[in-house]
Parts: structure tokens; C-alpha cells; sequence
């Protein structure tokens, strides 16, 4: 073989290697548990140690299996959170990619997502909001979701509205909002009655609403979000070049800190359009207070 061809065969084997990887990464096999401590200012005593199990973009589809979203959520379970949240985007089903029969919501993959969260239990409830592909699927399959998870897993949804939680005397709010790209989404509604000095954590699937927070000067302590994946396939020395956010990385993954309000951004647990995650594995998060 001379070094033209060593090259090409080397240089093709390396792509097939490369998105087994990221197959064999998009399967659950890998679904990395991520423990987060996150310190909130003046944060009451009876809430340090606090756990909340974060889980986000399921995308329950042809392309995401049962076994996927089981995983993930024994993860969060096998550390006892006090409270569990999901931040959206349950299903694929309707895309602005895909269009067709490919990218309609069918309710075998709801049912599918329902039955691996089926077993999410936590002593402080189970909370919810919507994310972009839920209603993109339209307002029946919205229904649907509510109804169905509701039913078959405890979730309470927080569509623009919050809810007073309190552990051994101490309380703080939990607000969420309809997806950010939705004209529905509004912070002042969920965080109507609130008194400014409380402990408040926003779930917003998408973390772009870090610019209405901002723009509104409301004092969140925390936002919890997915909607990006954390790239999906992140390319060694490239990055993610393109990520669904006003804010480009900046949003991508992890803890961000703007000024003493702070965001957690999961990569999620699901796919969209393809069944791979490169160098950015599947991902069920806890996050403790201090």
C-alpha cells in the first residue's frame, strides 16, 4: 500500500470509528451521572444539602430508545433527590427540519417515555415544563404530554406559574415557563406573588431566557435548562460551530454564572435527527444546594 492510499483508508477509518463512538455514546450505555454543587447566597439552613434530579430533552422517538430514558432516570434516582424537575422537549416528534409522516407526534413514543419515568419518585414532588419540539407537535399533542405524564408519573406542570416548597420550616419558590421560542412563555406570570427576597428557581427549557431575567431585573437564584444537547457532536479542536442559542456557547453545558444569578444547562438525555452524541455523552444530573 503506498502512503496515498495508507492515508485515505487511515483517514476513513477514523470517521467509521468515530461515529460508532458517538453511536455507541447516543445508546445509554454510557449515561453519565453528573453531580453538581451549586452555592445560593443567604440560602436558608434547612435547605443546604438540598438534591434536585434534573432531566431534559428525553426526544422519546425511533431514534431514542426505552432503555436510553430508564437509564437515565435510575441515575437520578439512585441519589435520593429531594425534588425531581424536567425541562422539556419529551417527544421529537414535529420538527422545522422534517417534515412527513418522519416528524409527526405519535403517541407510541409518549407512551414509551412515560413508562422509563414511570418509576421517578421524590418526597418534595416531581416538576415540569415543556420544551420546543412539544410544541412544535401542536396543541393536542401539548394535551397529551400534560395528561399523560401527569397521570402515569406525578409531574406538576409549571406553565408560567410557581409553586411555594417548603423542607423543615424554610421555603423557596419553584417557577417555570412555556418554551422561550413560545409567544405563551412569560416570566412576570411566574413570578406573579412572589416576594423579591425569596429563594427562587426558574425551570425554563430553553436557558436563552436568561435575556428576559435580565432585561425584567427579576432576582432568580438558579435557572435550570437543557435545549441544546451540550452540542451533540462536539468535534475535537472545532467545538460545536452551531448551537440553537442567541448567546452561542456561551449556553452550551454546565454551570454559568451571570453576576449572583447561576444557570444549569444538561446535555440531556435524547438525540435529534441522528442517533449520535460525539464527546458529549447522554447525561442525568443532581444538583445539591449549598
Amino acid at each position: 500500500m503506498n502512503r496515498r492510499d495508507f492515508l485515505k483508508y487511515s483517514f476513513r477509518g477514523l470517521i467509521v470509528a468515530t461515529l460508532g463512538k458517538g453511536y455507541f455514546n447516543s445508546t445509554g450505555a454510557q449515561v453519565e451521572l453528573v453531580r453538581v454543587p451549586v452555592r445560593i447566597k443567604q440560602l436558608p439552613a434547612p435547605l443546604q444539602g438540598m438534591k434536585i434530579g434534573l432531566l431534559t430533552d428525553f426526544h422519546s422517538s425511533f431514534i431514542v430508545s426505552k432503555d436510553l430514558i430508564k437509564a437515565a432516570a435510575d441515575l437520578v434516582m439512585s441519589e435520593r433527590p429531594d425534588i425531581i424537575v424536567l425541562t422539556g422537549d419529551f417527544i421529537s416528534g414535529s420538527t422545522k427540519f422534517l417534515s412527513g409522516s418522519i416528524g409527526e407526534f405519535k403517541l407510541q413514543y409518549l407512551e414509551r417515555c412515560a413508562i422509563a419515568l414511570s418509576q421517578l419518585k421524590a418526597p418534595m414532588g416531581i416538576y415540569g415544563v415543556l420544551g420546543n419540539h412539544d410544541f412544535w407537535s401542536g396543541s393536542a399533542s401539548v394535551k397529551a404530554i400534560c395528561d399523560t405524564l401527569s397521570k402515569r408519573v406525578g409531574v406538576t406542570w409549571l406553565r408560567n406559574t410557581n409553586v411555594e416548597l417548603k423542607k423543615s420550616g424554610a421555603s423557596f419558590h419553584l417557577l417555570g415557563v412555556d418554551d422561550y421560542w413560545e409567544s405563551s412563555c412569560s416570566l412576570s406570570a411566574a413570578c406573579e406573588g412572589i416576594n423579591r427576597d425569596s429563594i427562587k428557581i426558574l425551570l425554563s427549557h430553553n436557558p436563552d431566557i436568561n435575556d428576559d431575567i435580565s432585561l425584567s431585573k427579576e432576582r432568580i437564584d438558579l435557572v435550570l435548562s437543557g435545549h441544546t444537547h451540550g452540542g451533540q457532536v462536539v468535534v475535537p479542536f472545532i467545538g460545536q460551530p452551531v448551537i440553537p442559542s442567541k448567546f452561542g456557547q456561551k449556553y452550551r453545558q454546565g454551570l454559568v454564572r451571570d453576576e449572583e444569578r447561576q444557570t444549569y444547562v444538561s446535555r440531556g438525555v435524547g438525540c435529534l435527527l441522528a442517533p449520535v452524541r460525539l464527546n458529549c455523552m447522554p447525561e442525568a444530573t443532581v444538583l445539591t444546594l449549598t
